[in-house]
């Protein structure tokens, strides 16, 4: 029996990488992973992959997802051309939302990125390096980072104050991809300035530039619909023939060159100040062993009390003391993980980390084994510009 075959090929796959976690894309799962972002195509891009016959793919595995597309019949030279050509600017456009509030704590990414601002990243990336296999699209190959990939979102109604007064004619908003402009809808000029109002309804999605005088006063992300829920940014797939050979997803004849283009988001781990605060009860057997000595001799166990790691790079100090606290801080920052192993163990052994009294002399003994790891809901920064991870403890 003959009938009609539909063919799909790999358009493009986007991962994603956490490296704060053992894997590499989510906590440690027996039976399907639970992942910290959600990805989703916006809705202007439904429509085009509808027009188009293109596939979207959730890769729960890779953190990220792929994208197929129907194409026809292979070509002499082994290529398979589309089935529909992209409009001209046609691009793919899909939202990251958060699942997992706590990764702008172990990610390495602002704790407060600001009202308005989020992360944007597209294949517009200039890295003849990148394999075809792990192409980042964070501006920086080695990972996302908030002074280069954060930018100001904003929906249809866009407002710039300007500090000295601007003439009409002298300022458009400039679509980036398309290169589309807008002239300001209403401009009001006073002593203290101007004030422009820009009606964005006519642009598709995109970057924008604000451009007055022929200067650029400010860039950024036209949504054209508005975020979803919990929203952690937006990722830019142009379909454009002219981008970057590696960075291409679509070739000039309009053929899919394989390997089909696998996009990367790669997040560094945060690293962080590591802070113990020793709460000491009135019975305690501690504040009970220190009350009783003598001011040099207790001025000589504080000296030889502290947190000691199985980890050489691993070392700690007393910051403030007092009768009933003592704060041991990390000496330098300590990147957290999922899973802490000592970096001085041939064996490759958990870190481990505990309180000692004595140390250096004979008597030397644990106060408390197996300190507890820094818990992920929350980090403090607000002693900036440490960032620290506190720890609290009662004996």
């Amino acid at each position: 029996m003959s009938g009609i075959q539909t063919k799909y090929n790999p358009l493009f796959a986007v991962t994603v990488r956490q490296l704060y976690y053992d894997n590499k894309v989510c906590a440690r799962y027996r039976s399907a992973p639970q992942l910290d972002f959600i990805i989703q195509p916006t809705a202007e891009t439904l429509k085009l992959m509808q027009q188009t016959d293109m596939v979207f793919k959730p890769s729960p595995t890779t953190g990220g997802f792929s994208v197929h597309a129907r194409v026809g019949e292979q070509t002499g030279g082994g290529t398979y051309p589309l089935r529909y050509k992209p409009a001209k600017y046609g691009k793919l456009t899909f939202w990251l939302m958060t699942a997992n509030p706590a990764l702008l704590n172990f990610n390495d990414l602002p704790l407060q990125p600001g009202s308005g601002m989020y992360y944007y990243f597209s294949n517009h990336v200039t890295d003849n390096a990148a394999p075809r296999s792990d192409l980042h699209i964070s501006i920086a190959a080695d990972g996302v980072k908030g002074a280069n990939d954060l930018t100001k979102f904003n929906g249809n109604a866009y407002t710039y104050i300007s500090a000295t007064p601007v003439n009409p004619g002298d300022a458009t908003v400039v679509h980036r991809l398309s290169g589309a402009v807008l002239e300001p809808k209403t401009i009001i000029n006073d002593p203290a300035g101007s004030k422009l109002l820009f009606d964005l309804a006519a642009f598709k999605s995109g970057g924008c530039e604000l451009i007055i005088s022929g200067s650029t006063k400010e860039k950024f992300y036209y949504t054209a619909e508005s975020p979803a829920a919990n929203v952690f940014g937006v990722m830019e797939i142009d379909l454009s023939a002219s981008l970057p050979a590696n960075y291409r997803v679509v070739e000039p004849d309009l053929t899919l060159a394989a390997p089909a283009p696998v996009f990367s988001l790669e997040f560094p781990k945060r690293k962080t100040t590591w802070r113990y605060t020793l709460a000491l009860t009135p019975n305690s057997p501690l504040y009970l062993e220190m009350a009783a000595m003598s001011a040099p001799d207790k001025a000589d166990f504080l000296n030889r009390l502290n947190v000691v790691s199985n980890d050489t790079a691993i070392k700690f100090k007393k910051a403030n003391v007092s009768d009933t606290e003592i704060e041991f801080v990390s000496l330098n920052p300590i990147a957290l993980q999922e899973v802490y192993i000592s970096g001085s163990s041939i064996e490759h052994d958990r870190l481990g980390l505990e309180l000692k009294k004595y140390i250096g002399k004979p008597k030397e003994a644990t106060v408390k084994a197996d300190l507890p790891y820094p818990p992920l809901t929350s980090v403090n920064n607000l002693q900036a510009p440490n960032i620290y991870s506190d720890i609290f403890l009662t004996l």
